[in-house]
């Protein structure tokens, strides 16, 4: 499955797309890989009794999600850990991943 990452700063607007590749699972935990940009990312997302997580193991990263969909605080989040870039591109597959389960 394909997908468009969109970054924009007041100077420009940046587009590149990404490609999600062997899902599986569903709502409860879902396992995906996300390749974009020269890059590679194994994602795992799911629910515990309080919210939503993802864990990017390859590349030590681990964090709470809000809503699948919410591009805006997942790239937040993410950006704590990683190049806004990364962050962007992960946010968006895991919204394109919610729209497929």
């Amino acid at each position: 499955m394909e997908f468009v990452c969109t970054h924009e700063t007041k100077k420009n607007k940046t587009k590149w797309t990404g490609e999600i590749t062997r899902c599986k699972g569903g709502q409860e935990r879902c396992e995906f890989e996300i390749q974009s940009r020269g890059s590679y990312y194994h994602v795992i997302i799911g629910k515990h009794d309080y919210g939503h997580y993802v864990c990017v193991p390859d590349w030590d990263v681990g964090c709470e999600l809000a809503d699948y969909g919410d591009l805006f605080w997942n790239t937040e989040c993410l950006a704590k850990q990683l190049r806004i870039a990364d962050a962007i591109t992960i946010a968006t597959a895991i919204r394109e991943i919610k729209v497929s389960l």
